[in-house]
This record gives C-alpha cells, structure tokens and sequence, in this order.
C-alpha cells in the first residue's frame, strides 16, 4: 500500500534519510521480480531520497525507471551489477556523464565476450575497462573476503564504499562487526545496501518461482537454493532504522548525492568518422550534393534543380540534420560498395538531396508527376 505525501512526511520525519543503491528489475532476468517503474514508485513513497538501478550487466530498465521517476521527488541513479569469473560481486553507479559512458562499454565488453543473453568479466578486463567516473560498490558473499576489497581498493581509489546488507539471515550482527572491522583496516567507507529484487515483499512467490525457473527444478525441489526469507524488497524506514546504525543509512544518501548523472543530458551522437577532417558537415554535405548533381545531370544543372538543392540544403541546415543525411550516404555508400542491394526510404527520401548522394535512384521531380 502506497504511503500518502503526509503520512510520509510525518513518519520520516525523525529518520535518517536512505538511498537504496543495489535494486534489481525484472529487466534482470529471472532473478529481478517487480517492474522498473514499481520500484520508483514504491522507493518515491517510502520518502527514499534516491533509487539506483543495477540490473545485471545492463542498462536496459533503466529508461522506464527515469520515465516514472520524471514526476517524483526521487532521484534516480544509473548503475549495474557485475559478478567477476573468480566470484567477486560489485556495482558500479555513474557519477557523470563520463562515467555512464564508460559504464557501458564495460557491460558491453563483457557481452560481446559471451554467448548471446551471458557475459563474462575477469579482474584483468575490468581494469583494463575500469569504470572511471563511478562509485563502485563492493557485494561481499556470504563467506567475506578480505583480498577483495582491498584489490578493489588499489584500483578505485576514493571510489570504493562497502555495501553493507543486512538480510535477517541470523548473523547480521557478526557480519555487521566484520565487515566494520574490515573497512577500519583498508579504510574503505560502509553504507547500508539492501540487494533488493522486488518492491514489496509480496512479491516474494513470484520471485521464488523466477529462481526454480532459472534453475530449471521444480519450485517445490529448490530448497536451500531459495532466499531464506522475504527481506529483499524495499524495506520502510523504521524497519531499517532497527536493523541499521544511522550512520550507515545516511551515508548511502550521501554517496547517492555524489551522483550526478540523469539521462536527460543524453542526445544521439552521429559519428565523427562521416566527415573527414578539415571538413564540416554543413560543407560536406554541400559538396556531395552538388557533386551528385554533377553526376545525375552530366550536361549541366537546370536552373530550377540547383534552386531547389539550394533550398533543401538552407531547410537541413536550420534543422541540423546535416549529421543524418551522412550516416545514410555512409551507410549506403558502403553497402553499395559490398554489392549489398539497398534502398533509401521515408519521408527524406523524396528529395534532391538523397537523389544527388545516391541514396534514392528516382528522380523526385519525375515521381512527382
């Protein structure tokens, strides 16, 4: 049940602020079991000040969570989850758009290097891939290992926190002391870390049989092979003020603040390589036209052509679509170049200025009667 503005603001009033910072989708296949946009809204009703998405090795949820989270108050973070081949277990969270740049040539080569719906990550790929420009957040297992977090530590320095989650599993008090230990000695910052899988814990059976499925045994044969209980969900503030030092929470919301990345500041970014160098698209773009023209008209240019060139390159210039028209030519250029059969098509393509760079092979002026 979805928690009213007031009675939100009132019940967390007294509480530390949170941030939960490992949040699984079900864009997590198999493994996540609630909707991107279930969690901002659940995390947004919570009074969350901040919702990371760290699917598995992947970004893909993380559009429709930006789409719910556009009318909260929450602030949402781009990140993703990663399980090395020796078993170390991370996520990286951009800071900048940098950050979300290297971010995903990471998830990137580590797909390519897998068959197709698998990745693979070794400690050599990740540093030679090193996500400069995000925190990166170190999931120990159930068995801590103290060489890798201080690995981590070599080599993201100031970047590495600690992810502290606490599940009810019986020794959270002993885990809580040793992974404190730990972080005093390698001086490695802690905060609270939920490894949330769903946005209610009602949604626990239907998690429960997402892993038999991916398994693949029978749900009432998976046993231990189960979470023990429903604590990987969304938890409300009072409930993590009993199970965490304050400390803790706030400094996830802290870490949380840090990040300053949102998709709005994303735009399509044509290829650089479309225009060669000393050259602009504008002028490029002129050039292949009209060298075209030269072409489709050997005896020379009507009149009336080169005005109506004239006019389409004056419209794309006002709409600076230059970029676009290249990475067609380009594209065709090539294929053409391969004997690959192709044809230029939509609402652009009746033009002179596709006509003149090969795109189209009709005559717009002829098709047009």
């Amino acid at each position: 049940m979805a928690l009213s503005p007031t009675h939100r603001a009132s019940s967390t009033a007294a509480l530390p602020r949170y941030a939960e910072l490992h949040c699984l989708s079900n864009f997590t296949f198999l493994r996540g079991a609630s909707h991107p946009h279930e969690l901002v809204e659940r995390a947004d009703a919570l009074g969350y000040s901040a919702l990371a998405l760290t699917d598995e090795c992947s970004v893909s949820g993380v559009v429709r969570a930006h789409m719910a989270a556009r009318t909260k108050r929450l602030k949402l973070i781009v990140g993703a989850e990663f399980r090395l081949a020796c078993g170390l277990k991370l996520a990286a969270l951009a800071i900048d758009r940098g950050g979300y740049g290297r971010l995903c040539r990471l998830i990137t080569r580590a797909r390519r290097a897998a068959v197709k719906g698998d990745y693979t990550l070794t400690r050599a790929e990740l540093e030679a891939a090193a996500p400069e420009g995000c925190f990166i957040l170190w999931l120990p297992g159930p068995r801590i290992e103290a060489g890798e977090a201080r690995w981590l530590a070599e080599r993201f320095p100031g970047k590495l926190r600690i992810a502290v989650e606490l599940l009810r599993g019986g020794e959270d008090g002993a885990r809580l002391a040793e992974l404190t230990s730990l972080g005093a000695g390698l001086g490695i910052p802690l905060l609270a870390s939920g490894d949330v899988h769903m946005h209610v814990r009602a949604r626990r059976r239907l998690q429960d049989a997402l892993t038999a499925i991916r398994l693949n045994i029978p749900i009432a044969e998976v046993g231990s092979q189960l979470y023990p209980n429903g604590e990987r969900y969304l938890r409300e503030p009072e409930r993590l003020t009993r199970l965490y030092p304050p400390a803790l929470l706030e400094a996830a919301a802290e870490l949380a603040d840090g990040c300053r990345f949102s998709l709005d500041e994303l735009r399509y970014e044509y290829p650089r390589e479309i225009v060669p160098p000393g050259e602009t698209p504008e002028g490029y773009l002129r050039r292949l036209a009209f060298d075209g023209a030269g072409r489709r008209w050997p005896g020379g240019i009507p009149r009336s052509e080169h005005l109506g060139l004239e006019h389409e390159l004056a419209l794309i210039g006002e709409l600076g679509y230059e970029p676009y028209f290249l990475t067609v030519y380009d594209v065709v250029a090539f294929a053409r170049s391969r004997g690959i059969l192709c044809q230029g098509r939509g609402s652009a393509a009746n033009s002179r200025v596709c006509y003149c760079l090969g795109v189209t092979s009709v005559d717009p002026q002829r098709g047009a009667a």
